[in-house]
């Protein structure tokens, strides 16, 4: 019983010392930019705009990465529904034409009026946008769109 006891004490401890060291701030690489997609999903709208592709290839919503630095040409996806009500998403694509930074972090970032949506790219640590505010028409998904994005992500630069 005594030995149970110590055993979930140092349990939690290391779970209790582990939790407060995150989130842990990662470090750009040399000659890299670390970037960020976009989630607000803690509403009855749920939006997500992120990087469309990853090693010329479509991908869907993942955590920040880091990439070269220089120009780029970026494919973004933006996809926007309501919770819990079906065949209500809405989503938009954009190619940004980009010179980023090395050491520096940047994130995703829009404004929906209405069915078009404005994207933007911006430093995270002082929100200046750091590309052209792109604006698009939020429409009904493609039923069959593969080779379309496929051609796109071999387009861009990432």
């Amino acid at each position: 019983m005594k030995n149970l006891k110590l055993l979930l004490i140092s349990t939690l401890s290391v779970v209790s010392i582990s939790c407060s060291t995150l989130p842990l701030k990662a470090e750009i690489k040399d000659n890299h930019f670390r970037f960020e997609n976009f989630k607000r999903d803690n509403s009855s709208k749920l939006e997500y705009v992120h990087l469309m592709c990853f090693h010329k290839k479509p991908i869907s919503w993942v955590e920040p990465k880091q990439y070269l630095s220089g120009e780029h040409g970026l494919w973004v996806k933006a996809s926007i529904s309501e919770r819990d009500i079906p065949n209500s998403t809405k989503e938009a694509f954009v190619n940004f034409k980009v010179k980023l930074e090395s050491n520096k972090s940047y994130m995703l970032n829009r404004k929906i009026v209405d069915d078009k949506i404005s994207l933007w790219i911006q430093e995270v640590d002082t929100g200046i946008g750091v590309s052209d505010v792109l604006i698009s028409d939020l429409k009904n998904p493609l039923i069959i769109d593969d080779s379309l994005r496929k051609r796109q992500c071999k387009s861009g630069s990432v």
